[in-house]
C-alpha cells in the first residue's frame, strides 16, 4: 500500500494525572477515561483509555479484557453482513473479490491493484483462530467463497511453467485476476509473486483441513509441487525463489531475484508433509533448502543479507533496500509456533528476540501511552516509506503477537508488557461501525480489506492462544489448537470440539472449572506437565481457568 512517509517521530507521553483524566473503576482494575483526549491526533476514533499508572489500555470495556474480543467481532460482522456487493460496475460481486480497498463514505471498491492471494490467505489464518473461538460458521462461509473465487478467477493455466497456482495480483474492480504487476506494463498478464503462492497453498491446505474438501488439498499440492520445482539455494542476492515472476515462462520480473516472505513456503510444505500429501520428499527437500537459506542468510549476522529483509507487498516497485517488517515477524511466527522452536532454528530465542529488536527500531513509532507503534517499510535514509506517522493497526498487532509468543516460550516480562501495550493500540484503529482504518488518518486510502480486517484479526487471536489471560474474563474460549478445529459447541459449563488431528494441544480459557475431559470417550488425567498426555489446570483471579489439553489418540475432546 503504500506511499513515502513522513521521517519517524516521537510522541510526548503526558501522565493521566497532568491531563486530570477522571478515575474509572473497573472489575479489579483501575482505569482512567479521557473523554476529550486521543491516544495521537492521527488515531481520533475512540477517546483514550489508560490504566493508573498512566498506560494504554484497549478502548473497550478493559476491565472484562474485552478489547481485542471486541474489535475482532466487528472486523467479521463488517465482513460477514456489512461490506456491500459492487454497484458501480454491475458486477454484484462482494467488494473484497474485486478491490484491496473500499471507500469509507460510499462503501464501494477504490485503488488500482488488488492483492487478493494475500488477502485470502491471511482470511484463512484468522478464520482458523476464530471459528474455534466463536463457532461462527458464517465466517467459514465467508472465507469458502473467497477461496473459490480465486481458484476459478485467479489461477494459472496448467500448461505454464508454473501452473495453477494462485495470481496475487488483479487490476481494481476486474473480475479475473493476473494483471497490474508492478513494474509491469499495465496490460502485462501472468506475473504471480512466489510467496504468495506460498501463503495461499498453505490457506488452501488448512480450509482443507477444516472442511475435509479435496479441492483444497488439490489446490495446495499445485502450489507446493510448482514451488519444489522451482526452488533453489539462495544466496545473498538471491532468495530461494524469485520475487515477481512470469508464469507462462519462468522469466525473473524487473529484475527481482531477493525479495518476500519464504515463512509462506515453509509453512505450506510443513502441512504437505504432515498430510503425506503429494511428492513429499521433493516438498521435504525444498522445504530443507528454504530453511537453510534463512538460517544462513537474514538470521545471520555474519551474512550480506543479514537483516535484508526485502520485497513483499504488491504495489512496491523493485528498491532492494526498502526493508519491511512483515517477513522478519512471519519467519519469528514459523519458528515459535511450533512446541519446540529448537526443531526448526537451534538459535531461535536469540534470533527472535533480535528480530523483534530489529522491527522496533527500524520501523516503531511512538511510543503513545507506554504502547510501541509499528510502521510498515522503510529505506536506510527514510526517503521511501510506508505509511503513517502513528504506525499501522495490524503491524503493531502483528509485533505484539510474536512478543506474547516469544513470552510464552521464554517468560520474558518485557515482551509480554509489549504485547500487551501494542495490543491495546492496535484496537483504537477500528471504529465502533466496523470500519477499521490501516493507519492515521493522514493516509488517504485507509480501509484496507488486508490491513483492517484478513491481517489484523489473526495476531489479537494469536496473542490470546499465547497468554490466555489476554483473553474475555468470565467466558468460554478455546483459544488455540496446534491442529485445526473441524467442529465447536458451547454450552453451560460444557465445551466440545473436534480437530483435524486425531494427536493436538490445545488451550482453553473457561469461567468454570472442568469436572471431566475426555477424547474419544476416554477420560484424559490431570496432571502437571503440559509436555504429558492428559489436561493441566491453572486458576486466574475471578475464578476463571485455562486449561490446557493434549490428547494423541482421538480428536475428539469433551470438557464439562
Amino acid at each position: 500500500m503504500r506511499t513515502a512517509t513522513p521521517p519517524f517521530f516521537r510522541a510526548t507521553i503526558i501522565v493521566a494525572a497532568a491531563l486530570c483524566l477522571p478515575l474509572v473503576a473497573g472489575a479489579g482494575q483501575s482505569y482512567v477515561s479521557a473523554p476529550d483526549v486521543y491516544v495521537n491526533a492521527q488515531v481520533p476514533w475512540h477517546p483514550v483509555v489508560l490504566d493508573a499508572q498512566g498506560k494504554l489500555l484497549a478502548w473497550y470495556q478493559p476491565q472484562k479484557n474485552l478489547g481485542y474480543d471486541h474489535v475482532v467481532r466487528l472486523a467479521w460482522d463488517f465482513i460477514e453482513h456489512k461490506i456491500p456487493v459492487d454497484t458501480r460496475h454491475g458486477t454484484g460481486l462482494k467488494i473484497y473479490l474485486i478491490n484491496s480497498v473500499y471507500d469509507g463514505k460510499t462503501m464501494q471498491g477504490t485503488y488500482y491493484q488488488h492483492n487478493p492471494a494475500m488477502v485470502f490467505a491471511s482470511f484463512v489464518d484468522s478464520l482458523v483462530g476464530w471459528f474455534p473461538y466463536s463457532g461462527d460458521q458464517e465466517a467459514v462461509q465467508a472465507v469458502r467463497g473467497m477461496l473459490d473465487y480465486q481458484l476459478a478467477h485467479g489461477t494459472t493455466d496448467s500448461k505454464w511453467e508454473w501452473p495453477d497456482v494462485p495470481f496475487a495480483t488483479s487490476c481494481g474492480d476486474e473480475r479475473e485476476y493476473g494483471g497490474c504487476v508492478q513494474d509491469m506494463p499495465h496490460e502485462f498478464y501472468g506475473g504471480i509473486e512466489t510467496d504468495k503462492v506460498g501463503e495461499l497453498g498453505t490457506g488452501y491446505a488448512l480450509f482443507y483441513k477444516l472442511t475435509g474438501e479435496r479441492k483444497y488439498l488439490d489446490a495446495a499440492i499445485s502450489c507446493g509441487r510448482a514451488l519444489a520445482r522451482h526452488v533453489r539455494a539462495g544466496d545473498a542476492e538471491h532468495t530461494p525463489w524469485p520475487f515477481r515472476v512470469d508464469a507462462r515462462t519462468g522469466v525473473t520480473l524487473a529484475l527481482e531475484e531477493y525479495g518476500g516472505s519464504v515463512a509462506g513456503p515453509l509453512r505450506l510444505f510443513d502441512l504437505l508433509i504432515s498430510l503425506n500429501a503429494g511428492d513429499v520428499a521433493a516438498f521435504r527437500a525444498a522445504r530443507d533448502t528454504a530453511l537453510k537459506w534463512l538460517l544462513d542468510y537474514p538470521l545471520n549476522h555474519d551474512s550480506r543479507a543479514w537483516n535484508k529483509w526485502a520485497g513483499y507487498f504488491e504495489d512496491i516497485p523493485r528498491h532492494t533496500d526498502d526493508v519491511n517488517q512483515l517477513t522478519p515477524m512471519m519467519a519469528a511466527y514459523y519458528i515459535l509456533a511450533r512446541d519446540d522452536p529448537a526443531e526448526v532454528d537451534p538459535l531461535w530465542m536469540g534470533h527472535v528476540g533480535r528480530l523483534l529488536d530489529w522491527v522496533r527500531i527500524k520501523l516503531g513509532r511512538g511510543p503513545f501511552f507506554g504502547a510501541q507503534a509499528i510502521d510498515e517499510q522503510t529505506t536506510p535514509d527514510a526517503s521511501f516509506g510506508c505509511c503513517s506517522r502513528a504506525g499501522q493497526g495490524d503491524h503493531t498487532a502483528r509485533w505484539a503477537a510474536i512478543n506474547a509468543m516469544f513470552f510464552e516460550k521464554t517468560h520474558d516480562g518485557q515482551a509480554r508488557e509489549d504485547a500487551f501495550r501494542s495490543l491495546n493500540y492496535g484496537t483504537y484503529f477500528a471504529g465502533s461501525d466496523g470500519r477499521i482504518a490501516c493507519c492515521g488518518v493522514d493516509y488517504q486510502d485507509s480501509y484496507w480489506f488486508s490491513d483492517g480486517y484478513s491481517d489484523y484479526m489473526r495476531h489479537f487471536l494469536w496473542a490470546m492462544g499465547a497468554i490466555p489471560e489476554f483473553a474475555p474474563a468470565g467466558a468460554d474460549h478455546l483459544l488455540r489448537s496446534s491442529s485445526v478445529v473441524q467442529k465447536v459447541t458451547y454450552g453451560p459449563h460444557h465445551v466440545a470440539y473436534r480437530t483435524f488431528d486425531a494427536a493436538a494441544v490445545e488451550v482453553l480459557r473457561l469461567s468454570f472449572k472442568p469436572s471431566h475431559v475426555t477424547a474419544g470417550g476416554v477420560a484424559l488425567h490431570q496432571g502437571t506437565d503440559p509436555r504429558a498426555a492428559g489436561y493441566t489446570l491453572q486458576p486466574l483471579p475471578g475464578g476463571d481457568w485455562v486449561v490446557r489439553i493434549r490428547h494423541v489418540d482421538s480428536g475428539d475432546v469433551d470438557l464439562g
